[in-house]
């Protein structure tokens, strides 16, 4: 007669209130959104651990990535998974490696991004859980962690305090609205955790700016600390709307940005300006294809859909100029200093004196950028997935103060041709 195998039980850490609702949750997809020391590395082990069903935690067998932005990072989430898997029999820790083995065939690695999505890559994972999900790059979920994911069928938790309109912002409102099942949205403010003192937070909030603390603490995507342009991010209904049909633009053009790859992406803005001086952007595309004609086409659309009859391009691109005149455009470089730019900007925000057309190809993505557009530490701007945000400053820099420009004959009778612009029927 055969004995049976002695059933091991496992204690896991218990959680608190939203912590097991989520845990609980059979959502495949989950993505939380929760302030500092809401409890996120906790949730995260436990998940790491068990898994969302049998089979897929790496106590039941599963191989799993816990993967962070920085080295930093991935060691506190390092800490955790030791801690709470030293009492297991037969659990292993591989320091070399930075993974836990278990006695059942599972394990856990961790994985580093370091601005590099490639380091993740990895075949027929159970599960992931991408810790601080925000700092992270958006190629490293879409095209190295979703994929790896496929063959078993994987799970993936996203644990992340917000960091400003991100592509965690546009995870985070694509879950929340789904409604298969697949998905599921959680947002936590750090006042949620019930074991940290309520004095504690009282005082980070003495400590800290109104919209970091919000941010930090109150997971509050509207906050961006930093922010360069902040009034976009708490008025959003305000200057984020559908441009009414009768509105009368003096003047329309576009600001144009070239690359050749997704960090440096080519761009056109489209708007124009009204008599009074409001301002009204129409238009946001991007493209990483690095094709000159298509981003010259892009703005001739402009041309054709908006009546945009000037261009401002970055300078690097002042090849470019005769090509974009002969298209019909006043072409010239976009005003060169940052802080000019900006500056015209903010006055623009400042004064309620400019709007983004939220039916416009585009422009509600480059609306999320421009909130998230923020200084550093040390007052240095951020300059990360910005390519329209370059852009629309060169546009709204024109607009604000326009330049006039002297032609050859010759292209001031195409510009004079193409510019008999007459509205599109609608």
């Amino acid at each position: 007669m055969t004995a049976e195998a002695p059933v091991l039980e496992i204690t896991l850490p218990p959680l608190h209130t939203s912590q097991r609702e989520i845990a609980k949750d059979p959502a495949r997809f989950k993505v939380v959104c929760c302030g500092r020391r809401w409890g996120k590395t906790m949730l995260g082990t436990v998940a790491a651990m068990r898994g969302r069903g049998q089979g897929t935690g790496a106590l039941t067998g599963g191989r799993i990535f816990w993967v962070a932005p920085t080295v930093k990072q991935a060691n506190e989430g390092w800490a955790y998974l030791t801690r709470v898997s030293a009492p297991i029999p037969g659990a292993r820790v591989h320091l070399a490696d930075q993974m836990i083995t278990y006695s059942g065939g599972g394990r856990v690695e961790m994985r580093t991004e370091g601005g590099e999505p490639d380091n993740l890559r990895g075949a027929g994972l159970d599960g992931v859980v991408l810790d601080e999900a925000a700092l992270l790059k958006h190629r490293s979920w879409d095209q190295i962690l979703r994929p790896a994911l496929a063959d078993k069928q994987g799970w993936a938790m996203f644990i992340s305090t917000p960091q400003h309109f991100n592509w965690f912002f546009d995870l985070y409102e694509g879950a929340e609205t789904d409604s298969t099942g697949t998905w599921g949205a959680w947002q936590y403010p750090t006042w949620d955790n019930p074991f940290i003192p309520e004095g504690e937070i009282d005082a980070s909030r003495r400590d800290m700016a109104d919209e970091d603390f919000d941010q930090e603490y109150g997971a509050s995507f509207t906050a961006v600390g930093g922010a360069i342009f902040k009034g976009l991010s708490g008025n959003r209904p305000f200057f984020l709307r559908s441009m009414p049909a009768n509105i009368e633009l003096a003047r329309s053009g576009v600001g144009m940005d070239w690359g050749t790859t997704k960090q440096h992406q080519s761009a056109v803005v489209a708007g124009g300006r009204m008599a009074s001086g409001t301002v009204w952007i129409r238009s946001a595309w991007l493209s990483e294809s690095g094709s000159s004609d298509e981003w010259r086409e892009e703005a001739v659309r402009c041309k054709r859909d908006y009546g945009a009859n000037f261009a401002r391009v970055d300078r690097s691109q002042s090849s470019e100029l005769d090509r974009i005149a002969a298209k019909g455009f006043q072409a010239d470089r976009g005003t060169a200093d940052v802080a000019t730019r900006i500056g015209e900007m903010i006055s623009l925000v400042r004064r309620k004196a400019i709007f983004f057309d939220s039916a416009g190809p585009g422009v509600v993505a480059l609306y999320n950028r421009l909130c998230a557009y923020h200084r550093d530490e040390e007052g240095k701007v951020v300059e990360e997935e910005d390519d329209d945000v370059d852009a629309v400053c060169y546009l709204v820099s024109e607009l604000v103060n326009p330049r006039h420009i002297e032609y050859p004959a010759k292209v001031k009778s195409a510009y004079a041709e193409s510019s008999r612009w007459v509205a599109p029927r609608i």
